[in-house]
């Protein structure tokens, strides 16, 4: 199946008052510890706003212009024979910008942004269908979930000169997070159904970084000491014989471990300069809510604490940087992870593989020595793997594998005052 989004091309903007300062590290893999790109720094590593030295101010935007989801889903329960399963994504949009603004400050430059973590709002529409018999009766059942998401991430980060060619920096980055699932359940042997989860969040996210540079290379350093999450559920169910509704405690959890990210710029030739960059997570753990709203045997809203573990995190990074002619500077990267996770209970457990791949390419097109006109696109790949078995009223077990390809593109104009 494939969906376009509604805006297939977002605006960049980008108004600063240096016209290099631009999108090259986002456009080199997602580099973040080197190559500066002005007041966007904040929300990378704080270091480098110690070598911006004029106020400037950042904006672009992103939006998805192309989803592709390829699922294969299997199922099996006790006492319930379950002939098909298909799983198919109605539609997917999302949206996110990066707008920051910085200014010298004392012995250092502050900047001010707000950004996202990961998109900014995001809406997509999810489909499940099956169909089987029990005790040699047919029955087919479709679940319909609408998911609306919005999470801007506002961060605040200063960036100083300690000696020579060496900068520090400090960051905090705090994102009010809110989702909304609406869920509809249709069964051929049973009245419908329909629920709305909601979960409150805010996340908490402190960063030091440091830069060393000497002009035609940099080395640079950011470290997050953890990833705090506060979070609440709330769920609300409307089921044929009346309405039933279950609110969570507030919860902290630590949502990633501490983690390291380093990495290297070097202009090799006057036209031609390469990055590369390496960051880990290590372990964490959590528990968290699982909730699950059911009619059979009868209806309830269930719900149990579930113990998440996240294995350690590699990720690898990579682009380069090449001019073209005066005006013009293209930009390309790889970026890889791999995520391991398992999730269990008193009478439940899952498990979870994760492959993600994504290839960037940019363009910084001088019109004048004043504009200059900027292009971005992404094209990601995401393979998961994933386990489930629960025995509770009746036993379930269920594996999930999908392919998942997304392409984000943006487009914009950079001003230099």
């Amino acid at each position: 199946m494939y969906k376009y989004s509604i805006g297939m091309v977002v605006l960049i903007l980008s108004i600063s008052s240096v016209a290099s300062a631009q999108i090259n590290g986002t456009a080199m893999g997602g580099i973040v510890t080197v190559t500066s790109e002005g007041s966007n720094d904040t929300t990378r590593n704080p270091a480098l706003l110690g070598i911006v030295a004029n106020p400037i101010i950042n904006m672009y935007g992103t939006g998805t212009a192309f989803y592709n989801e390829e699922t294969n889903p299997r199922m099996h329960a006790s006492g319930i024979t379950i002939q098909s399963v298909q799983q198919s994504n109605d539609y997917y949009y999302t949206f996110s910008i990066v707008a920051g603004y910085a200014k010298p400050l004392g012995k250092g430059t502050i900047g001010v942004s707000l950004s996202s973590k990961d998109n900014l709002y995001l809406r997509r529409k999810d489909v499940e269908k099956l169909s089987g018999d029990v005790f040699g009766i047919s029955f087919t059942q479709t679940q319909t979930t609408t998911t609306d998401e919005i999470a801007p991430t506002v961060t605040i980060a200063y960036g100083w000169k300690l000696f020579n060619n060496n900068f520090a920096g400090l960051q905090i980055a705090v994102t009010p997070f809110l989702s909304n699932n609406d869920t509809k359940t249709d069964n051929s042997l049973s009245p419908s159904y329909n629920f709305t989860l909601k979960e409150y969040a805010l996340i908490i996210q402190p960063a030091i970084g440091y830069l060393i540079t000497d002009g035609t290379s940099q080395v640079g350093l950011r470290f997050i000491p953890s990833t705090v999450k506060l979070t609440k559920k709330k769920v609300d169910a409307n089921f044929s014989t009346g309405d039933s509704s279950y609110n969570d405690d507030l919860k902290i959890q630590q949502l990633e471990g501490p983690q390291i990210n380093a990495g290297g710029y070097v202009q090799i030739i006057p036209t031609l300069g390469i990055a590369l960059e390496a960051g880990f997570i290590m372990p964490s753990e959590y528990s968290n809510t699982s909730i699950q709203v059911t009619d059979n045997p009868s209806p309830a809203i269930k719900h149990q604490s579930i113990e998440v573990k996240n294995n350690p995190i590699l990720l690898l990074k990579g682009g380069t940087q090449y001019t073209i002619n005066g005006s013009l500077q293209i930009m390309s990267g790889i970026a890889f992870f791999h995520l391991f996770n398992n999730a269990a209970n008193s009478n439940s457990k899952g498990r979870g593989k994760y492959n993600f791949l994504l290839m960037t390419l940019g363009c910084n097109y001088m019109y004048t020595p004043d504009i200059v006109i900027t292009g971005l696109l992404i094209v990601s790949r995401n393979s998961i793997d994933t386990y489930y078995h629960s025995d509770d009223s009746i036993s379930l077990e269920s594996e999930t594998k999908s392919n998942v390809w997304t392409i984000t593109v943006g487009a914009g104009i950079s001003y230099k005052l």
